[in-house]
């Protein structure tokens, strides 16, 4: 809702300030700007200091600065709160981390898109918020912003009823506390938890590592632990084997200050390719994203304009190219009619995620978010084509708006299932600040290039679609039914 608020905001903001096309973007760039430094501040905190902590900050951050911007005195003002809404509402992707890390492998992927479907059902609320609040009620976008900071307050409540992440506290050394977590989830499925000690696959290792050591030092003569394992000469080799696991958190104590870490992200060939091929496609993606975001509710303005300049028939788009628009646009604001093209625009992200759904666990995670994205490059193409009829215009952005969609949601189920634990949070916080210089971008592309020529935004739309697509191929794996890792050596 938060962001879907920008592309009616926008336009109403215009008209009470005067803004010209570069000012109005600045509304929507302000608020990416603060989620770019917000995404990898948020995911190293949660790596650090865990899952259910950052996401209850970033709930108390967005609604407390949302409902001071509808407060907003002036423009200015306006861009700091939003700004600071933005740092807020780059924490929630980290929703997808947490969540990701509750779900067995041949279920993840379809529970992290159902997930994202609230995303749709967010984008759609706020449209219909917008058609009564502004539209029915008749009141100013201030309104709108408070009564969309709401929600944002009800969500609050969630955090009597969530636990933190068991990954995260076995990561962290506490593997008492993921076991307290895990009994409770097999009380809420009315099951039992299967018999013994959690341990990470990590632990296990050095387990049976450290058996067999000492299985092989047994058919020696009797003497001190080799290797270094313990300064004590006097252990005893016929320990039991709860006694040999004590010695593994010694040799687990140095990793704990390893969470987190950027360089981890680039430690090994693989992932440093892995980490800048995801880049670059969640930098396209969100720049694609937000885009056709706000291109819906920009080609609906510029129509009007274009139809009262050239005194054009209804139905008709004349090429902004061959008529320029002003750079200060209409002072339109949007009626019932516009809500409502947005409202069908916006629903078809729903269809997006269940195409998704459809493929992702038969094709893979790779080749979804790559069959998506080249599926929006003709979409965008043929909104190049001018004059375009009004009918055919928005059958074109309900298209291009279904599969960015979909191909967002799946590069949210794939990142986090590329990276370990310990750089999870981080590693996903990363690729969402690298998304938002995309999302800073596009508001100048669709609101400002757009009024000089229709043929060059969507041209260059298109183009980053098409570099998406090739870039998902180019993946070093697959994550389809994968477990996820635990640590950097796994």
């Amino acid at each position: 809702m938060e962001i879907m608020v920008l592309s009616i905001l926008a336009v109403e903001a215009r008209c009470e300030y005067g803004l010209e096309s570069w000012q109005e973007s600045l509304i929507t760039t302000v608020v990416f700007f603060g989620m770019f430094w917000g995404s990898w501040l948020w995911g190293k905190f949660m790596d650090k200091f865990g899952r259910w902590k950052g996401l209850l900050l970033v709930c108390v951050s967005v609604s407390v600065s949302s409902l001071v911007s509808a407060f907003a005195p002036n423009y200015v003002t306006l861009l700091l709160f939003r700004c600071v809404v933005g740092f807020g509402i780059s924490g929630s992707m980290q929703a997808a981390t947490y969540y990701a890390e509750f779900l067995p492998a041949k279920r993840r992927a379809i529970c992290l898109v159902l997930m994202e479907i609230f995303w749709a059902v967010g984008t759609i609320s706020e449209v219909l918020l917008a058609l009564f609040v502004l539209g029915h009620l008749k009141l100013d976008w201030h309104w709108l912003l408070g009564f969309t900071s709401v929600p944002v307050f009800i969500d609050l409540l969630a955090f009597m009823f969530v636990p933190e992440s068991p990954f995260y506290y076995i990561s962290s050394g506490h593997p008492e506390k993921a076991h307290k977590v895990l009994e409770q989830v097999a009380r809420d499925n009315g099951s039992k938890l299967p018999s013994g000690q959690l341990v990470s696959k990590r632990e296990k290792q050095w387990i049976e590592f450290l058996k067999k050591d000492i299985e092989e030092t047994q058919n020696q003569v009797n003497g001190p632990l080799s290797n270094g394992y313990c300064s004590d000469s006097n252990v005893d080799l016929q320990s039991s084997d709860a006694d040999t696991v004590q010695l593994i958190p010694m040799q687990l104590e140095s990793s704990k200050g390893t969470r987190g870490r950027f360089y981890d992200l680039f430690s090994t060939t693989e992932r440093s390719h892995l980490t800048l091929l995801l880049w670059v496609i969640w930098l396209g993606a969100a720049f694609g994203y937000y885009g056709i975001v706000l291109l819906s509710t920009e080609l609906l303005d510029v129509l009007k304009e274009q139809q009262e300049r050239s005194n054009s028939s209804n139905n008709v788009l004349q090429c902004i190219g061959s008529a320029p628009v002003s750079s200060k646009g209409n002072c339109t604001h949007l009626e019932t009619d516009d809500y409502m093209q947005l409202l069908w625009t916006t629903v078809a992200e729903i269809p997006g995620m269940l195409l998704t759904l459809l493929i992702i666990e038969r094709i893979g995670r790779k080749k979804t978010m790559a069959v998506e994205f080249f599926l929006a490059v003709p979409f965008f193409l043929l909104m190049y084509i001018c004059p375009v009829h009004k009918f055919a215009l928005l059958a074109f952005i309900f298209g291009a708006r279904g599969v960015l969609t979909g191909a967002f949601q799946a590069v949210m189920v794939y990142t986090p299932e590329a990276y370990p634990t310990s750089i999870r949070g981080l590693g996903f916080g990363f690729c969402s600040s690298v998304a938002r210089i995309g999302a800073m971008i596009t508001p100048f592309v669709a609101e400002v290039l757009l009024r000089k020529s229709v043929r060059g935004a969507e041209g260059l739309y298109a183009g980053v679609a098409l570099v998406c697509g090739i870039c998902c191929l180019l993946l070093p794996y697959e994550t389809k039914g994968k477990a996820l890792q635990e640590s950097l050596d796994m």
